[in-house]
């Protein structure tokens, strides 16, 4: 009995002294926890974007955004409700987790669907100045290399700081992601030479009826156009069943989700 002690309290003194770096979470730990954090629930909200050059406001659209992720596959529906000239606009963003994705946009005035050339991940959605690297900040692509690189705060959270070096020479992001639920407080993406290209920051968070954050207000800063884009997600809901034709590219642009 005295043996068996003496083995139990030598093996709490052995793990007590291992190093720290054994128990935190690697940069991909972190990061599969913010995709399942963000998308751990079908979603569908009303998204109101305002861009402002300076101090002039240039343009105001207002869609629905949805999301959901089956299979591995993360998926975003876009549908543009105003300008007037916006409407029925809709983007079909596919993103297998760890692969290429694929993007869709449906043109209401030639009632046709196209591919987004080369799925550039900078391409602008709708005029809005959002590209799909804005609505899909946190899922994984193929190819990237993550590192933690420190921790830092933001506001009042504790946030850990991971780097994404992107593929090809395409420069990298860099993520703050809180300690606490696993939420994505602020990114920003410089390009190869190490200029930053754009930031985004959640400034507000709201509560969902399970509990869990999501956010309400961001702002996203182009620096070289001098551009800041202001998000408001509002009616958001939860835990929705979202019809499959708006999943798939060849019936998301004209399946008539609303009635």
């Amino acid at each position: 009995m005295k043996k068996l002690f003496l083995c139990l309290a030598l093996a709490g003194v052995i793990l007590i002294c291992l190093p720290a770096s054994l128990w935190a979470l690697t940069a991909q730990e972190i990061m599969d926890e913010a995709a399942k954090q963000g998308l751990g629930e079908n979603f569908r909200a009303v998204l109101s974007i305002q861009t402002e050059k300076g101090h002039k406001s240039v343009s105001k659209q207002s869609l629905w955004l949805m999301g959901q992720m089956e299979n591995k596959v993360v998926t975003f529906f876009l549908d543009f409700v105003e300008p007037e000239e916006s409407k029925g606009l809709r983007f079909l963003l596919i993103v297998p987790i760890g692969k290429e994705s694929k993007s869709f946009m449906y043109m209401p005035a030639t009632q046709r669907t196209l591919p987004l050339a080369g799925d550039d991940p900078t391409v602008d959605l709708g005029g809005t100045g959002l590209t799909m690297e804005d609505v899909q900040v946190f899922v994984p692509r193929g190819g990237e290399k993550m590192e933690l690189s420190g921790e830092e705060k933001i506001g009042e959270r504790e946030c850990y700081v991971v780097k994404v070096t992107l593929p090809e020479g395409q420069g990298e992001r860099t993520m703050w992601v809180t300690k606490k639920g696993f939420l994505v407080v602020k990114s920003e993406m410089k390009d190869s030479k190490g200029k930053l290209k754009r930031s985004l920051k959640v400034t507000e968070f709201f509560k969902t009826a399970k509990g869990n954050e999501f956010p309400r207000k961001e702002e996203i800063s182009i620096p070289e156009r001098g551009v800041r884009i202001i998000l408001n997600q509002e009616h958001a809901v939860f835990g929705i069943t979202i019809p499959d034709e708006l999943m798939d590219p060849k019936t998301f642009g004209t399946f008539k989700w609303q009635n």
